[in-house]
């Protein structure tokens, strides 16, 4: 049987008090382990590996945003556990500057989960409409002849360059609209050819009315050859820059 150990979900200040029916992983009870200013959000659990399954993650990501809609949230990734509860607090103690600096530079922001992207069912049927030299090119290759390997390989080269070219143009132009009214942006990589842009947006939650209107004047740029969509209010997982000494975590 395992020993019980304390999971950590975050810090926060101590103002933060639990109430009693808060409960994290395995049902346990939420509370804090305090250090001055600055409080670290655990529970009782099992010192063992955990797996990402879903009656272990849905708790971690509930108790996170349960905190951070109405506290300073530093939030830490899912599966960190302590062997005693005296570990989490030498981890406060001698992080407490950096965890401290981070609360203050996260408090009162939200992350926002924005994407981009071609409406067309066939992202390369669309560029070859719409793109003189792709269309061009195609029909010189494959409208007489079944095409050569090298001049597929062309074809597809040149739609690739046009497609990222094109990402970049529109990118550039969502982030005019919407950079005024975001603290700060972070994006990620394409996964798919109808993905033109993918990113976590930090911002204020007093300034909710602000990116309202910039989001409408961002949707008023594209037309039904785009979607533009975004999801949240989310703890700021993204923007967490704190690198801890965290060697008694599993």
């Amino acid at each position: 049987m395992s020993a019980i150990g304390t999971y950590l979900y975050g810090f926060t200040d101590n103002h933060f008090k639990p109430d009693s029916s808060l409960c994290g992983l395995r049902n346990a009870p939420v509370r804090i382990v305090s250090f001055q200013d600055v409080a670290a959000v655990v529970s009782d659990h099992p010192v063992q590996k955990l797996l990402p399954m879903r009656s272990n993650l849905e708790p971690h990501h509930r108790i996170v945003h349960h905190i951070g809609l109405h506290h300073p949230l530093v939030p830490v990734a899912f599966g960190h556990i302590a062997e005693a509860e005296e570990q989490i607090l030498t981890l406060v103690r001698e992080n407490y500057d950096e965890i401290h600096d981070e609360l203050g530079r996260l408090a009162g922001k939200v992350e926002l989960g924005i994407k981009l992207r071609w409406t067309a069912e066939n992202v390369f049927a669309y560029f070859v409409r719409t793109d003189r030299e792709l269309r061009e090119l195609r029909d010189r290759f494959f409208c007489n002849h079944e095409p050569s390997l090298e001049e597929k390989i062309q074809v597809g080269s040149l739609f690739e360059a046009k497609m990222n070219a094109e990402r970049g143009r529109l990118s550039a132009r969502l982030w005019t609209a919407l950079d005024p009214a975001v603290c700060d942006r972070r994006t990620s990589a394409a996964r798919d050819e109808k993905t033109i842009c993918n990113a976590a947006l930090l911002v204020e939650r007093g300034r909710a009315h602000e990116f309202g209107l910039a989001m409408q004047a961002a949707a008023n740029l594209f037309d039904s050859n785009f979607a533009l969509d975004y999801s949240g209010p989310w703890p700021a997982y993204s923007f967490v820059n704190l690198r801890l000494h965290a060697g008694l975590l599993l």
